[in-house]
């Protein structure tokens, strides 16, 4: 089933000390547009959340809002590496008494042998919270999206039933034009007082009548109608697939209006354009 481009979802994490809420908002484009508000001071991190979203999303525009603060319990982590420091420290006190000095180690001896080194806290690092609140964000958003698609391909698929109608329409009512057609031809001719080799009336007749004959066009354009309808069951992204329909659409009916002289169809030809320009407004819509 299709998706629309348009949704939006939350996600919430905590862990490592970090507390994460990721909201998305996606609408309409031609392509795939992220923009990632805050998270400037970890560049790397930003470009993780990018990467994701594009494996996520393949069309629309992207609006990504991190909010990351301290969680409860982070002011207890070590700013410096405690083991280090012991470490140091031994080393220092089994130098006092290998040489039996009087002075114990202090802290600026410790700092003199650089044993005070930042803490290599792997759970420090916001990145896996920001992740999972990310991932929850995208998995509302797909759902949300997913369920928009159902309404537009409900929508589409009237508006296709509605073209094929007035197509058959169309065609119903060519036997008749044709015949029209050719009593008019004839009546022409007869007016004319002349004679008129029969065979060479009835070539030039069938030549008059294969002229306007828009067989093709409405075959060409049911045809454009049962690929839109398959590709409304796809979910795969076929939105830029179903806007080029909508163009090949429009571009069968002016050419099918052009050739009609019938006030009938002529009607049924403005309703279809009004269908088809409903058509490419909503797969606008569709990823």
């Amino acid at each position: 089933m299709i998706s629309s481009m348009t949704g939006f979802g939350i996600g919430m994490a905590a862990g490592s000390g970090w507390r994460a809420e990721v909201t998305l908002r996606t609408l309409n484009n031609r392509f795939l547009s992220v923009r990632v508000r805050s998270l400037s001071d970890r560049p790397q991190v930003q470009v993780q959340v990018e990467e994701e979203i594009k494996r996520a999303f393949k069309r629309g525009e992207i609006g990504v809002q991190i909010s990351l603060e301290r969680g409860t319990g982070a002011e207890e982590q070590a700013v410096f590496s405690l083991e280090t420091i012991e470490r140091y420290l031994t080393g220092l006190r089994q130098v006092v008494e290998q040489f039996t000095l009087s002075d114990q180690p202090t802290l600026s001896d410790l700092i003199a042998v650089g044993a005070l080194q930042q803490a290599n806290n792997d759970e420090d690092d916001p990145a896996p919270t920001i992740d999972e609140a990310l991932q929850q964000a995208i998995a509302a958003t797909r759902a949300a999206r997913a369920k928009e698609g159902e309404h537009l391909a409900a929508e589409i698929e009237g508006i296709l039933s509605r073209i094929s109608s007035l197509t058959a329409q169309v065609e119903e009512r060519l036997p008749e034009v044709q015949r029209e057609l050719r009593v008019r031809m004839q009546e022409k001719i007869a007016s004319l007082a002349v004679e008129v080799d029969p065979a060479r009336m009835e070539m030039e007749i069938a030549l008059v009548v294969e002229r306007y004959d828009v067989q093709e066009e409405i075959a060409r354009l049911q045809g454009h109608i049962n690929r839109a309808r398959s590709l409304l069951a796809s979910s795969d992204p076929v939105g830029k697939e179903l806007d080029f329909l909508s163009q090949e659409m429009l571009r069968e009916v002016n050419t099918l209006g052009s050739k009609s002289r019938d006030l009938a169809i002529n009607g049924h030809v403005i309703d279809m354009k009004l269908a088809v320009n409903a058509f490419k407004e909503q797969v606008q819509n569709v990823e």
